[in-house]
């Protein structure tokens, strides 16, 4: 299977010619996945001396994009054709050195790029093993206090691969959960993020509450309200599945990206999960963890919209351009406001799926919710009723909330209603 990975035979004749970097090798998450059966997108190599000149020709002869993760220590990465390649030497005097050092043993597997074809796999800790058992293992007990954020890693993998966290490691990423604080927001970020994005998200969260790494990370009251976030990140899955069960296009609106690693999905698990912490945890741990701009925003509209927008929703005529100017008050993305509407319906999810999906249709025949053009445009109110400045804002106000109530619908009515009711001044 890992002579079929694109580019690897590349890498393999290109080690050929003998200038290489000494034994070099595929390590880590590609040699995982391939046991598995699934298709990696990143792949790790280890040399056992620089290897800078070989990932400089394999971008070359792949037309990718080559640059320095850490010049420092010869780390660079090639980019090429939507796969990322990162090349490293060892960090220990041997390759068995180079992979005690690494986090769990199911990532401390490599095989040599010489004998790809053979794939001979050096497995010195039983990952292998490991991963037949679906057992998640540290390498060693230093593993975790080297990188506090390999606790999230873990539960990531457990969750995504089914693991059983094997008792000692649990005992290490409760003694390393502390540390947590000191990693970089993004990272930390990130690997939140794809555990709210797993299937089992529920298990992640218990993992969480079992190492120590949820009090840590989102306050004290984590472990004693653990049991109403689950209940609401349940009642999240079940609505979210109604609405795909009624129309499969819905998961274009789930998995739209706000910003690099981040879906409107786990976008509103995320306002979900920390609001029945604290309704000010969403943001204010948004802005300490660095979030984008776009998503900061999203998380303050959806954060502080009143308690009775659900009741407006409910009177508001089925019209795309009244849905959209609806939710614009609220300072939220359209379609943001509407599924947190269902998010935080107590009706059965279908039912609650049956309320929203119309809505959801309507919006979809805008070309661009963000931007919503006025009915009538600035020329028009000043040639026709003379207002001008602060004048034609007022008035494009008051046919937006027309529009909104459901007394007007269409460039025609706006002006006659304005024609009729703001004659033309002077």
């Amino acid at each position: 299977m890992l002579c079929e990975t694109p580019f690897l035979p590349t890498l393999a004749d290109l080690l050929r010619d003998g200038s290489g970097p000494g034994r070099f090798c595929l390590v880590g998450g590609a040699v995982r996945d391939a046991f598995l059966g699934r298709v990696s997108a990143d792949f790790d190599f280890a040399a056992e001396r620089d290897p800078t000149a070989l990932a400089r020709a394999f971008a070359v002869r792949t037309g990718g994009h080559w640059f320095w993760l850490d010049k420092s220590r010869c780390q660079s990465r090639v980019v090429a054709a939507g796969l990322t390649f990162d090349f490293a030497p060892w960090r220990a005097p041997t390759l068995a050195g180079d992979l005690a050092a690494r986090d769990f043993t199911i990532n401390a597997m490599a095989v040599d790029l010489a004998g790809l074809a053979a794939a001979a796999l050096f497995d010195p800790l039983g990952g292998r093993r490991d991963l037949e058992a679906q057992l998640l293992r540290c390498c060693g007990p230093g593993v975790l206090a080297d990188d506090p954020l390999r606790i999230l890693k873990g539960i990531r993998h457990a969750v995504q691969l089914g693991l059983t966290v094997e008792a000692d490691t649990l005992v290490a990423m409760s003694a390393a959960a502390d540390s947590l604080p000191l990693c970089a927001p993004e990272r930390v970020r990130l690997e939140i993020w794809r555990i709210l994005a797993s299937a089992e998200i529920d298990r992640g969260l218990l993992l969480l509450a079992e190492c120590g790494a949820g009090k840590v990370l989102f306050g004290d009251r984590f472990t004693a309200v653990l049991p109403g976030i689950r209940a609401a990140l349940h009642r999240a899955g079940a609505f979210f599945a109604a609405l795909l069960a009624k129309d499969e296009s819905v998961a274009g609106y789930l998995h739209a990206p706000v910003e690099a690693g981040l879906n409107r999905l786990v976008l509103l698990c995320w306002c979900r999960l920390l609001g029945s912490i604290d309704p000010l945890l969403p943001l204010s741990l948004a802005r300490r963890w660095r979030f984008g701009r776009a998503a900061l925003s999203r998380i303050a509209a959806l954060v502080e919209i009143p308690g009775h927008f659900r009741q407006e929703l409910a009177m508001l005529p089925r019209r795309p351009r009244a849905i959209a100017l609806w939710a614009r008050q609220f300072g939220a993305d359209p379609v943001d406001l509407l599924l947190m509407a269902g998010l935080l319906d107590e009706s059965a999810s279908r039912v609650a799926a049956d309320r929203l999906m119309p809505f959801l249709d309507e919006l979809c025949k805008l070309p661009d919710t963000a931007r919503i053009p006025p009915l009538v445009d600035g020329r028009w109110l000043e040639s026709e009723l003379g207002v001008s400045g602060t004048g034609i804002a007022g008035l494009q106000a008051t046919l937006r909330q027309l529009e909104i109530s459901g007394r007007i619908a269409s460039v025609e009515e706006a002006r006659s209603y304005l024609l009729e009711n703001h004659p033309k001044k002077g």
